[in-house]
């Protein structure tokens, strides 16, 4: 490095300085703290060609004298970049090269590490928030439906609300419904042939069909089939409907009686087509009155019944139908019901001497259980509900209602009411029940119950929120409850609930 000269341009010799002030200290070796500066005292000094005297804070380089190195000791291996000056240095000229300060590696580890701190907590906050949420979230339940109460068990007799149809002087019925089918009023259900008819009458029907069979064969003998299109067509038909009748007898499976209805169908089309084929025959023609004149001997002895009402026809009959119906099963005693429910009819409900059941109608979407219960002290509530098991071939659960009751000689009867279909229990009469006293309730666990202002109740979960609903304990343990709603149509089996 170059002295500065003794000229009126160097600021040196301006200010007093008789020697140039030492360079900048080299850097060292190893790391180091920074001396400390000294107090500078404040010095004037006046002489030609100077400036007026300024204060030390105006003036830094007044009475400057160059501090004494302090002794230091290194503290780490980044200690030296410590070392800047706090002020400026008096000798410093900006015609002197000069080396700005090196940031130091200190403060930018610091940063570095200022910022991973900051992102981990953030990153530690959003898996908080998440696991908050989560549990928040897993903390739900289910609500599930559930019944409370004990089961009673007893005979029953059924009571349907039928009518059966009789006819006095009966000595064959033919069937044209379907049994069990739904028919309506005023609908053919089958003819009745009345005494003094007797099977002779059929036997002499069916030699005159025999004669026109016959005949007819010798006719067709006689006759070209191949050229008569329409007959064969007719033969083609007979023969495939009998074939389908006897698939089915043999595979036990369809409906026989509509399949008979088709081939009896085709059959008659033959014959009414032979007829007018062969409608100038005399022998034919006289065949054909011959049948006639016997089907309306016949039909003198026949009667036919229609439905007298809209419901399920049946044929088969057990004889209580005339005393056990809507109208009369109120006034029987339980030691009645109980000779019933062992097969024993009531002298009342005996038919006459000629008198033969035809066919009964039930109507359809309600029906009457008599119930003799085995435990005689329990008290039932009258209008209750309860649940009951009809145990027969095919158990059947329904809802029963209680209508009256009766104790009496040591038995308790039960009069439920049931409102449900009837053909399952269309060919019951008596059989075992169970009836149990329930109450239909929610079960929710025990830790979703929450109190708010006074009332018990549980947070529902919405789609567009969450929403408190009251509700009634009906019982409650350390696991679970059975709650009752006091709102409808808001919280029911499977709704989603919180759980605290």
């Amino acid at each position: 490095m170059q002295t500065p000269t003794n000229d009126q341009n160097n600021p040196y010799e301006q200010q007093g300085f008789t020697s140039v002030p030492p360079a900048f200290p080299p850097e060292p070796e190893q790391p180091y703290f920074a001396p400390q500066q000294p107090q500078i005292p404040v010095q004037q000094q006046v002489g030609p060609g100077m400036p007026p005297p300024y204060a030390p804070q105006q003036n830094p380089y007044s009475g400057y004298q160059q501090p004494e190195p302090q002794p230091y000791a290194p503290q780490s291996e980044y200690a030296h970049d410590a070392y800047m000056p706090q002020e400026p240095l008096p000798f410093q000229n900006t015609q002197m090269p000069y080396r700005a300060p090196r940031t130091s590696n200190y403060n930018r580890i610091n940063i570095i590490l200022g910022l991973v701190i900051a992102a981990l907590v953030v990153v530690l906050g959003a898996v908080a928030v998440s696991q908050m949420f989560s549990r928040r979230q897993n903390r739900t339940a289910v609500v599930s439906a559930g019944t409370l109460g004990s089961s009673y068990t007893g005979d029953a007799v059924l009571v349907r609300n039928e009518v059966m149809f009789t006819q006095e002087g009966i000595s064959q019925i033919e069937y044209i419904a379907t049994e069990g089918a739904l028919v309506r009023r005023g609908e053919k259900v089958c003819t009745v042939y009345t005494s003094g008819f007797s099977n002779k009458e059929w036997t002499t029907l069916n030699n005159y069909r025999t004669q026109i069979k016959e005949y007819q064969k010798s006719l067709l003998a006689a006759t070209n089939v191949e050229t008569d299109g329409q007959l064969k067509r007719l033969n083609s038909a007979v023969l495939t409907r009998a074939l389908e009748t006897q698939q089915m007898v043999q595979s036990q499976s369809g409906n026989l009686i509509n399949q008979e209805n088709l081939l009896t169908a085709d059959i008659g089309e033959r014959s009414y087509y032979l007829k007018q084929k062969y409608a100038d025959d005399q022998k034919l023609n006289r065949l054909y009155d011959d049948e006639k004149t016997q089907l309306q001997r016949i039909e003198t002895w026949t009667k036919p019944f229609a439905a007298g009402d809209t419901g399920i026809v049946s044929f088969y009959t057990d004889g209580f139908e005339r005393v056990l119906n809507n109208n009369t099963y109120e006034q029987f005693s339980p030691s009645e019901v109980r000779q019933m429910y062992k097969g024993l009819v009531p002298g009342s409900a005996a038919l006459g001497r000629n008198e033969v059941p035809v066919y009964r109608i039930v109507r359809q979407g309600s029906y009457t259980v008599l119930m003799l219960c085995d435990d005689p002290t329990w008290t039932p509530t009258v209008g209750a509900s309860y649940e009951l098991l009809l145990e027969s071939f095919d158990n059947t659960r329904v809802s029963a209602t209680v209508e009256s009751i009766t104790r009496s000689e040591g038995e308790l009867l039960l009069r439920l009411s049931i409102h449900s279909e009837v053909a399952p229990v269309l060919y019951i009469r008596s059989c075992h029940v169970q009836l149990s006293e329930s109450i239909y309730s929610l079960t929710v666990p025990a830790d979703s119950l929450t109190d708010d202002a006074g009332q018990i109740g549980v947070v529902v979960v919405q789609p567009d929120g969450n929403y408190f609903l009251p509700v009634e304990v009906i019982s409650q343990d350390s696991r679970e409850a059975h709650i009752v709603p006091l709102l409808n149509n808001i919280l029911s089996e499977g709704s989603v609930i919180l759980v605290f």
